[in-house]
């Protein structure tokens, strides 16, 4: 199972490197796409500090800077990895949401909710990028394995 894991956030890594790039590109990038791409990058952070017993002050849609969105994939992809290497990945992690609720997850969960959680809001950024750009990033799992 470690192994789909570290298979899966290689290609979200590599898929999430392809939409910065695109947003990148655009001299004036839609501040929707931004947003939206930042809101991807924040709330992973959040997830794997609730995986890390660790406390944060980023809000679940803090924008970033595109100029500093790739140290942020960066460490947020290091810190997965780590998690996966180094961590149980059917321990049960308990944590507030932003509504400050209280739920308990087991890490294999929270992986598999980043996964589809980033994948959903990638399509939503290349879609909102659809008016700047010729050729959209091709970001799907399979074309990541060929």
């Amino acid at each position: 199972m470690k192994e789909y894991f570290k298979t899966l956030f290689e290609h979200e890594h590599w898929a999430n490197l392809k939409v910065l790039e695109a947003l990148i590109s655009i001299q004036n990038a839609p501040k929707k796409a931004i947003e939206v791409f930042s809101h991807t990058i924040a709330a992973q952070r959040i997830w794997l500090d609730r995986i890390n017993h660790n406390t944060t002050d980023l809000k679940v849609w803090e924008v970033f800077e595109v100029e500093i969105m790739l140290e942020l994939l960066e460490i947020n992809y290091n810190d997965v990895c780590k998690i996966i290497d180094s961590q149980d990945i059917n321990q049960l992690i308990a944590y507030q949401n932003s509504k400050g609720e209280n739920f308990t997850s087991t890490i294999n969960q929270i992986l598999t909710h980043l996964a589809l959680h980033a994948s959903y809001h990638r399509g939503q950024v290349i879609l909102l990028l659809k008016v700047d750009l010729t050729t959209l990033p091709s970001t799907d799992y399979i074309l990541y394995l060929r």
